[in-house]
């Protein structure tokens, strides 16, 4: 029996995080020059936020937008070998993404090595928890936004959902390769009630706010809080089909599973949540996205873990 993930994310020690930038709403290489994006679409400048639904305009390719806009990279390499170590990593221009160890539950000498925007798992000693315990023993990973007193620059955070062009992102791993049982590759989004950010001992998003988290697949051994309510659906330009697990406490926590192993997703984060606002799943428009992790959650193992590539972009 898989165990029940406990926390959705980070809800319980210290952490250590990273960063994200943005650019200019009007500025996308997959829209003509006389359109922007707006919401996942191409439409004439100045138009965004009318009533599009009858205009025929088309849907930008998700891949597309996340390589052409989301292409952020870094030179920076070192290792993190504490259980809550953590870097800043310096992008083009002003932009930085934090990364953090975050061996929350359990440490025995694990280490990562990062080289720009990606990182790589070591494991030396197997540590684990064992199948009846639910939290991980980690999540090593990028975050933008601010927490635990650490701030990214340019992340355009915290914005209001119901003002979010797009979000194109780029999240590349080796994850799969590496078995699908006891770790997964997953996003941790967090919502809250306004534009405050977070103080330096909040480890939650507050009441009223909200947890989205994206796994690039279900572990065999493991399962999102909550229940499977929603098997099977689309997610417009995501790939695949994704199960919906909801659980419904405050903060609510929503988890979009892949139905297909990944070991990439290329898409605008933005098209997920859009999704949870429109089908009620505990997100609403009036919320304000403050952070956004990528990384993987271990329960055990994980030893070569990589990202090979991270990059976000809030509009």
């Amino acid at each position: 029996m898989k165990a029940l993930l406990s926390i959705c994310y980070a809800c319980v020690l210290l952490w250590m995080f990273n960063r994200c930038a943005s650019a200019p709403e009007t500025i996308n290489e997959s829209c003509s020059p006389d359109e922007e994006l707006c919401e996942g679409r191409c439409v004439a400048v100045g138009t965004c936020g009318e009533d599009h639904s009858e205009s025929g305009v088309e849907l930008v390719d998700s891949a597309k937008t996340a390589s052409s806009i989301c292409s952020d990279a870094a030179s920076a390499n070192g290792s993190l070998s504490g259980a809550y170590q953590g870097a800043m990593i310096t992008a083009a221009g002003a932009k930085s993404y934090y990364l953090q160890s975050n061996w929350w539950f359990l440490y025995d000498k694990q280490s990562i090595a990062y080289n720009g925007l990606s990182f790589t798992v070591s494991n030396p000693t197997n540590a684990a928890v064992d199948a009846y315990t639910g939290s991980p023993i980690g999540y090593p990973s990028f975050f933008v936004g601010s927490y635990a007193g650490h701030a990214t620059s340019a992340s355009n955070l915290p914005r209001k959902v119901s003002d979010i062009a797009s979000i194109p992102t780029v999240f590349a791993t080796n994850a799969t390769q590496k078995g699908i049982e006891n770790h997964n590759a997953a996003f941790d989004v967090w919502f809250t009630p306004d534009a405050s950010l977070l103080s330096n001992s909040q480890y939650s998003p507050p009441p009223g706010g909200a947890y989205l988290m994206i796994w690039l697949f279900d572990p065999e051994r493991r399962q999102p809080r909550g229940s499977n309510l929603h098997p099977g659906q689309t997610v417009e330009q995501a790939p695949g089909t994704w199960d919906v697990w909801i659980h419904a406490t405050n903060p609510p926590c929503i988890s979009y599973v892949s139905t297909t192993p990944l070991d990439t997703l290329e898409v605008d984060l933005n098209s997920f949540i859009r999704d949870s606002v429109d089908n009620g799943y505990g997100i609403t428009g009036d919320m304000y996205l403050n952070l956004v992790f990528a990384g993987f959650e271990i329960w055990g193992g994980g030893d070569g873990l990589s990202v090979n590539r991270f990059c976000i972009q809030v509009n």
